[in-house]
Order: C-alpha cells, then structure tokens, then sequence
C-alpha cells in the first residue's frame, strides 16, 4: 500500500493527470462541435430551458463527471512503464483502478501543476480567453 501511496506523488502522476485533462478537453470539444445541442443552453436557475435535449442533460450532468474517470482507467489498460512503474501496479486491474483515481482527481491535479508553473516560470496554462482591460465597461460618449 506504501508503495502505491508514494506513485501519487511522482512526475509519472502528473503526466497521467496532464494527459486526461488533454483527452478530456479534446472529447468534450470534438462531441460538443459535432452536436451543438449538448451544451448547456442556460443557468439551472435562469427561468429559460437549460437543456434542449435529453443527452444533452445526461452529457452534462453524468458523462462528463465520468469522462477523466473512464479515460484514466483506459490508459490504465496501456502498460506504459513511466507512468506506471512502482511496484504493486504490476497487474492490469490495479493500473486501471489508479488510473481512475488519477482521472478522478486530474483537474485537482492540474490547478496545482498550473499554479506551480505559474509561480516558477509566470507562464499561466488558463484556458479561458484573456479578457481585454476595459473591455467589460460600458464606453463613455
């Protein structure tokens, strides 16, 4: 169990995280293009329809909490030595298991790698567009 412990906090760990959370933006990306009607159309508390279709509310209320779990597990499967390599993950159910503990938790894992990147180099890894400095006040005129 000592042994498992100590793979959470390895390099391998975060490139397992990183990998989920690429995998994970480019899945939501790819089916969110191909179906629009999956977003989320409104705030759960706005009185318009939040959701235009049944998948669309499955695809945001289950599958993508389920999306890093089941991606973790699936490298799980791929015997990759670095990221799998102290011993007690020999077998495939073990690999997997972490794998989906891994991906459970990668978004936790990359705010850390993020703000740990940040802070040694000042490069942010923020997917969200920059916002342009008085872009949001009402112009004067």
């Amino acid at each position: 169990m000592d042994h498992i412990l100590s793979q959470f906090f390895t390099a391998g760990t975060a490139v397992l995280a990183m990998t989920v959370v690429i995998v994970t933006f480019f899945l939501r990306r790819i089916v969110e293009t191909a179906a629009p009607s999956v977003k989320k159309k409104a705030d759960e508390n706005d009185p318009k329809l939040t959701y235009h279709t049944t998948f669309a509310r499955w695809w945001n209320g289950v599958i993508l909490y389920a999306l890093p779990v089941l991606t973790g597990g699936l490298i799980g499967l791929m015997d990759v030595p670095y990221l799998f390599s102290v011993e007690g993950l020999e077998g495939g159910s073990s690999r997997v298991f972490f794998g989906g503990v891994v991906g459970w938790m990668s978004s936790y894992i990359y705010k850390i790698v993020r703000m740990a990147l940040k802070k040694k180099t000042g490069v942010d890894l923020n997917p969200t567009p920059s916002v342009v400095p008085g872009a949001d006040e009402p112009s004067g005129g």
